[in-house]
């Protein structure tokens, strides 16, 4: 019976992390689709999946198909990595075209993210912080405050607490709680949640995935300092192993744990896909800007360096890849 017990439970989770990463990644191949069928560029093939063909079909000229292993997806466009003179292949699409169809799929991430933080928001959720300086903000807001003991919570001056949480509250200023935590093991825990009409919620999710996306930019900024300094990857990073472990946790705590670490994963996503890094949308996005400065002079980039640079790249991101994920694997299972 515990044998059973413990593959359904790890069954539905991991199902779950794989439905939530590939909707997540489905839906940012839909805007380099979309915006494909917009600029009338021909694609050849919309997979979900990877690896062998389990199914599919043909409208147009266009394959759908399922593929075998159930991660991802992707699309192919004609002209996209081979030279074609086709007037429907991607590189014979005017400049402004071939930009809207590579930042397509990073608006659809940034959209599912305000529509998923829209509908947090509207009923009610926990502010998401990234950064010290959210925390900090959160607390003089009066938003999260510190768990001392099990019967005592510390929160700014004037915070009371929410609405069915009986317990003493002590009130500190932030500069207060830091030299406490010198001192005594705090814990992090949430005062109110932050809860506003649909409308307001849709408005509020703009500024907040701004906000993340600027967090997220910080935070990746330090990577290569950190990595110099400390000869090591930054704590917290984690690839999708540890994204996997993450969901798992968020599994354990309800659905809306869950729809909270997709519009994070989906912020993510688009910021990291615009990273001016060859073989990600960023790349194609910063060859295309050196396109355009070119053209008054009547110079076309080179191909062949960008098709270099664009493997280059993915053996890097591959490689980056590959350490991260060992350091899930020692941290999930020998820390």
């Amino acid at each position: 019976m515990f044998i059973i017990d413990f593959f359904l439970n790890n069954t539905i989770w991991f199902i779950e992390f794989i439905l939530m990463f590939s909707f997540l990644i489905i839906i940012h191949e839909c805007g380099h689709f979309w915006a494909a069928r917009w600029a009338g560029v021909k694609v050849l093939e919309f997979g979900v999946g990877f690896g062998k063909k389990v199914w599919g079909w043909k409208r147009g000229d266009t394959e759908y198909n399922l593929n075998l292993i159930p991660f991802g997806g992707f699309v192919r466009m004609l002209g996209e990595e081979e030279r074609s003179k086709d007037p429907r292949s991607f590189e014979q699409a005017p400049l402004y075209k071939r930009v809207i169809i590579t930042v397509g799929g990073v608006f659809m991430n940034f959209l599912s993210a305000i529509l998923l933080l829209t509908f947090l928001f509207t009923i009610g959720t926990n502010p998401i912080l990234v950064t010290k300086d959210d925390i900090k903000g959160a607390y003089e807001d009066g938003y999260f405050g510190y768990q001392k003991d099990e019967n005592t919570f510390i929160a700014n001056k004037g915070t009371t607490l929410a609405e069915g949480k009986k317990m003493k509250l002590e009130h500190l200023s932030w500069e207060e709680v830091q030299a406490l935590k010198e001192t005594e093991k705090l814990q992090g825990g949430y005062l109110k949640e932050v809860k506003m009409p649909l409308g307001k919620a849709f408005l509020f999710s703009f500024s907040e995935t701004w906000r993340i996306s600027g967090a997220i930019i910080q935070k990746v900024s330090e990577i290569p300092g950190h990595i110099i300094e400390e000869k090591r990857l930054p704590e917290g990073m984690a690839g999708p192993l540890g994204i996997a472990d993450v969901t798992k946790k968020m599994a354990a705590l309800g659905f809306l744990y869950l729809v909270k670490l997709a519009a994070m994963l989906s912020i993510s996503l688009g910021v990291m896909n615009l990273l001016p890094i060859p073989a990600l949308d960023g790349g194609r996005l910063f060859f295309q800007f050196i396109e355009l400065c070119l053209k008054p002079f009547k110079i076309k980039p080179n191909e062949t360096i960008e098709n270099y640079a664009h493997v280059a790249g993915f053996v890097l991101l591959l490689g980056f890849l590959v350490v991260v994920t060992i350091e899930d694997v020692i941290r999930i299972w020998f820390s």
